[in-house]
């Protein structure tokens, strides 16, 4: 689920806070929430509707203000909250050095585990069943849009097919549901095989600020849900 806790570019306005947008996992087993840019604004509308230790991964698009001013103020206050769960911080060159200074010159600090990790184009990282992939976009800044990949997911199992094959039902076909291998005997010989589809897992691709450009199209081609702005196009 995508909830815009800002859409406004450039300054607030009276309506709409800055840039940031939270993705909610909502999976049984990850009660997780990532962060994409942090202008002004957006950690108020955060700590109103969400509890901040789901929030443990935040992914910068690129350094200018308006995805990024907010970001000092969010850190800070979720540790006053007193929370020490952990939080990971992507972004471009100069990310570490932007938070370790405003952290520094305004003399606060966090009291939960911070690791930043600066970016390049390529994956960012692969695991607990997502994939996440920086590309580089067209900005007068360093500026990278987010691809992210869910794993595909176990399909459905075709118990038709498999009585059909000879397979028994009952413990081998919960064998074959956690994806082992299964040896059976039927008209003397030995068998292995599993009817087992995939089910794609969804693909989200998440914007900064761009011109036009083939990464662009790269990043979205085959995309399930994209997130782009438009702040300087009129039509």
């Amino acid at each position: 689920e995508l909830t815009f806790l800002g859409t406004s570019a450039g300054v607030p306005t009276r309506t709409r806070n800055m840039t940031s947008i939270i993705l909610n996992l909502q999976q049984p087993t990850r009660a997780e929430m990532w962060l994409f840019d942090c202008g002004e604004g957006p950690s108020i509308s955060f700590f109103t509707a969400y509890h901040p230790g789901k929030l443990n991964k935040i992914f910068i698009t690129h350094l200018h203000g308006d995805h990024l001013f907010g970001l000092p103020g969010l850190l800070c206050s979720r540790s006053m909250q007193g929370n020490s769960l952990p939080l990971t911080l992507y972004g471009p060159k100069g990310l570490k050095e932007f938070v370790e200074t405003a952290l520094r010159l305004s003399g606060s600090w966090t009291d939960y585990p911070l690791t930043i990790i600066e970016v390049g184009p390529g994956l960012v990282f692969d695991e607990e069943g997502y994939r996440v992939t920086a590309y580089p976009l067209s900005h007068p800044v360093e500026c990278y849009g987010y691809r992210i990949a869910q794993h595909d997911k176990p399909g459905t199992l075709d118990a038709a097919q498999l009585i059909a094959d000879g397979v028994p039902p009952g413990p081998l076909f919960h064998q074959l549901k956690r994806g082992q291998r299964v040896d059976w005997q039927m008209a003397g010989s030995s068998t292995a095989a599993a009817i087992w589809g995939r089910d794609p897992g969804k693909t989200l691709a998440i914007f900064g600020d761009t011109a036009p450009c083939p990464q662009a199209l790269e990043m979205a081609r085959g995309a399930d849900v994209m997130v782009h702005e438009t702040t300087l196009e009129q039509a």
